[in-house]
């Protein structure tokens, strides 16, 4: 199988999503090129992944030539509309991943019943208008990727694909210590819900909190802010840590996304505490603990309870099984063959 990956951008953490489709596709055997407009300047993180990085090209059309299946990656200009064009043009099937619900929080609720009404009506003939005919083409593909389950009931036909990592070597032993250190591994943003992290360390006390961002003004004395990591940095952070919090908010974006970091920390054999959202909830699988979104005082609670080493060795231990057999390249690798054996 040859496939080729259609991203909108190499310089987003969309890229990340290619690499870990370009893990899957690598443990089937599988010939893989991911096709992007700007080569240079790979997204930060996956910059020092020279195998992966090594395969970005920015000839769409030589690309689509070569491939079996072209696969878009979210659906935007530059990414599913190239695949569309290219694939009537060379008459092979063309799909669609989703690992983001990007389009459901810039439309909302109401907005999607409304293209879903829009998309009814125009079905005879005329398509949609250019945002419209996003959605409208991806029910017409050959077939749909997802992430996680929660991103189902929006994608028809849709096949979920978690985000794959390579298996590794458990992280270092857990501290025989009340005094915890904590990490939030992945970029920071309204939506990750670091500033309820921060009160909910500060509420618990004697912890410490490692966060991979720039230090606001307010920087607390047991904060250490990291800057933008690589992956392998955030890897090593998660190692270090007792404790990985994933302390998203409840809001359209986080409710249909699964945060790769997750995995990570899973895959590290960390203490998980988590936001009840439905993708965190579904990788987890009662390997962690999860608390409501944006409750510092549940968060403080719930971290104050793995100041006790035996309980973070055992819910690490179980998360990391929990990892190995759901989000490894091989544990992925037959969903997202029999999804592409088009």
């Amino acid at each position: 199988m040859r496939l080729a990956l259609f991203a909108h951008s190499a310089e987003e953490n969309g890229l990340g999503r290619a690499f870990a489709l370009w893990l899957v596709a690598k443990e089937l055997g599988w010939e893989t090129r991911v096709v992007a407009p700007a080569t240079n300047k790979p997204w930060g993180p996956l910059a020092q992944e020279r195998a992966f990085v090594g395969d970005l090209e920015a000839d769409a059309r030589a690309a689509a030539a070569w491939c079996d299946v072209l696969l878009a990656l979210k659906p935007w200009p530059g990414s599913l509309d190239l695949a569309i064009e290219l694939g009537r043009a060379q008459r092979k099937p063309v799909a669609l991943d989703v690992d983001d619900p990007d389009w459901e929080d810039m439309f909302g609720e109401r907005r999607r019943r409304q293209i879903a009404t829009f998309v009814q009506l125009s079905a005879r003939g005329r398509p949609p208008l250019h945002a419209y005919r996003l959605r409208w083409a991806a029910s017409r593909l050959s077939a749909v990727l997802v992430s996680n389950p929660a991103l189902e009931r929006w994608y028809r036909k849709a096949s979920v694909i978690p985000h794959a990592r390579t298996p590794r070597a458990p992280g270092a032993p857990h501290r025989r210590s009340e005094e915890i250190e904590i990490a939030f591994v992945g970029s920071v943003r309204a939506h990750k819900g670091v500033e309820t992290l921060r009160q909910a360390v500060d509420r618990a006390g004697g912890m410490r909190l490692t966060i991979t961002g720039t230090a606001p003004l307010d920087a607390r004395q047991n904060e250490h802010w990291t800057g933008e990591t690589s992956l392998e940095e955030g890897l090593e952070i998660l190692d270090r840590a007792d404790v990985a919090v994933i302390p998203s908010h409840d809001w359209t974006y986080s409710r249909g996304q699964l945060p790769v970091k997750l995995i990570d920390a899973m895959m590290a054999g960390r203490a998980v505490v988590g936001s009840d959202l439905g993708p965190i909830r579904w990788a987890l699988a009662g390997t962690g603990i999860v608390v409501p979104p944006t409750d510092v005082e549940a968060l403080a609670t719930a971290l104050d309870s793995l100041r006790s080493p035996a309980v973070r060795i055992d819910l690490g231990a179980r998360a990391r099984e929990r990892a190995l057999a759901a989000f490894t390249p091989a544990a992925i690798a037959p969903a997202l063959a029999a999804a592409l054996a088009l």
